[in-house]
């Protein structure tokens, strides 16, 4: 045969995935990677960044592309992105997942810590968003795909953080018009309680109080966040943008109360 006339083998789907150390970051990696993505992780933490890489590299075989990234850095996020198309041919999905929480009440909260959490959950997901825009316009089906949170619902002590992820959502509504005649679909997920080493730690008390509130009866995994994200992503999602998905069991309809939570 012509080697001229031979067809390239068509490359794996490439996500690339912000804070993919942290507990929700993590899951969405190794999920995507056991459906054949091949993955650009990127995080602050470098030793922990290649912890994971190493792990689903070896538990999956996938391709996985890591650079550490500081989303208050621009510089930091562009050579992330930039090697993750230049290790795996491309990009299809982006998934702002990484952020930072400091709660204080208003009237103690210092104005630097406000504008630090504004400037890494809503900022660097713009700088993320256009480090990777032009290799997404080049997909043909690219996928945005930002964590918000319940808590931009209201939170207490959350205002920073309410703050910046209710930014994120709007940010994606009117991203997800700019970007549709390029085929790039714009969507948001809002966990609620999730289920990670970060919110394990969280007294006793607190957390069943938490758990009696959500109305499914249970807290979320990481992996109930990785299908939603593997549903937006998927190639043949084209038709969902704009939104922004509660992935919460139900935590984010008003007045919701199970019958166990309810004395006789």
């Amino acid at each position: 045969m012509n080697p001229d006339h031979q067809q390239s083998t068509p490359r794996a789907r490439v996500a690339f995935i912000t804070g993919a150390a942290g507990g929700i970051g993590r899951g969405i990696a190794e999920h995507l990677a056991e459906l054949g993505y091949s993955l650009g992780l990127s995080d602050i933490s470098e030793d922990a960044l290649q912890t994971v890489a190493n792990d689903i590299a070896d538990a999956t075989g996938v391709a996985v592309s890591a650079r550490a990234a500081d989303l208050a850095d621009r510089q930091s996020v562009q050579a992330a992105v930039d090697a993750t198309v230049a290790d795996l041919g491309g990009l299809d999905v982006l998934v702002n997942c990484a952020g930072i929480l400091k709660d204080a009440r208003i009237e103690k909260m210092d104005p630097a810590v406000f504008r630090q959490v504004i400037e890494v959950n809503l900022i660097g997901m713009l700088t993320t968003t256009a480090a990777a825009l032009p290799a997404l316009r080049c997909s043909g089906s690219g996928r945005i795909i930002s964590l918000t949170s319940r808590a931009w619902l209201g939170n207490f002590g959350s205002t920073n953080y309410a703050a910046s992820k209710g930014g994120i959502a709007g940010v994606s509504r009117s991203l997800s018009l700019s970007l549709a005649p390029d085929g790039i679909t714009v969507n948001c997920i809002a966990p609620g309680f999730i289920e990670t080493p970060m919110s394990n730690s969280m007294p006793a008390h607190i957390l069943d109080r938490v758990r009696h509130s959500i109305p499914v009866g249970r807290v979320g995994r990481p992996i109930d966040v990785a299908r939603a994200v593997a549903f937006l992503g998927d190639a043949n999602a084209g038709y969902v943008t704009g939104q922004s998905i509660p992935v919460c069991g139900g935590r984010s309809i008003s007045g919701s109360i199970r019958k166990d939570t309810v004395s006789a």
